[in-house]
């Protein structure tokens, strides 16, 4: 793991040189999503959310956060911040923390300690260009554990292509685990305890969606509104589901 906190840090080193080619000023992104279910990563965390995130970039650097509610006491609730870099040359390089609620039966999102928080912290390394984005994900701290105790160091990558057809804009995507990420074991039926996981239990295949998104713009105004509909499916867990939101984005 030191050697990959140590190649993440050269690769940093080596891309500010580029710093002159990217923007110049502060440029910032807003945009709430309202969504009929909230999926993450091929993850079921509950029915309609309610989803504001914003962006804050500069010369190639971004600080991000994310944010997910429900309107049932049973949903789960998200709050992730990012910071990383982006290359004038595609690659990108960054750093999160993901909170998640019903973790800590008190929701505490100052708990910290590594058996009981709803922390995780990951290191993302990716490439993106008009054709294609190539993500990869590593947690490398917090509650991160497998069934049996060892630290599990999930891991998450996903291929994300965009396309146009009949003047609808999609978006394919695909992500694989490649080896067993975190684990837990939950109460099923009858008294029986299912174990459950993050992504997989080995290597597998728990995204695989496409989403048709048609964007409405406001006249008279510097607001877009994106309405989208996605099939949405974990081929891991064999569910599937039909969701579909609306966004506002203003500042276009």
């Amino acid at each position: 793991m030191k050697r990959v906190i140590k190649s993440i840090i050269t690769l940093v080193m080596l891309s500010c040189p580029m710093l002159t080619n990217a923007q110049s000023k502060v440029e910032t992104d807003v945009q709430v999503d309202l969504v009929s279910r909230h999926i993450w990563r091929g993850q079921d965390y509950g029915k309609i959310s309610l989803q504001p995130q914003g962006t804050i970039r500069y010369q190639g650097f971004y600080l991000s956060g994310f944010g997910s509610t429900g309107f049932s006491g049973d949903d789960i609730d998200r709050i992730d911040l990012s910071l990383g870099y982006q290359a004038p040359f595609g690659v990108n390089i960054g750093v999160s923390d993901n909170y998640r609620s019903g973790v800590d039966k008190y929701n505490r999102y100052f708990d910290y300690e590594e058996k009981t928080t709803g922390h995780r912290f990951e290191g993302n390394l990716g490439f993106s260009c008009k054709y294609f984005s190539l993500q990869g994900y590593c947690i490398f701290m917090g509650n991160d554990f497998k069934l049996n105790g060892d630290r599990a160091y999930s891991t998450y990558i996903e291929l994300s292509v965009p396309f146009r057809f009949a003047q609808v804009d999609w978006l394919a995507k695909a992500g694989i685990t490649p080896m067993e990420s975190a684990g837990w074991r939950g109460d099923g039926t009858d008294g029986d305890f299912l174990d459950n996981y993050l992504y997989a239990d080995g290597f597998g295949c728990s995204l695989a969606s496409l989403r048709a998104t048609k964007v409405i713009h406001v006249k008279g105004s510097k607001v877009d509104i994106p309405i989208f509909a996605e099939f949405n499916a974990n081929p891991f867990t064999q569910r599937a589901v039909l969701l579909g939101g609306i966004s506002i984005k203003p500042f276009k």
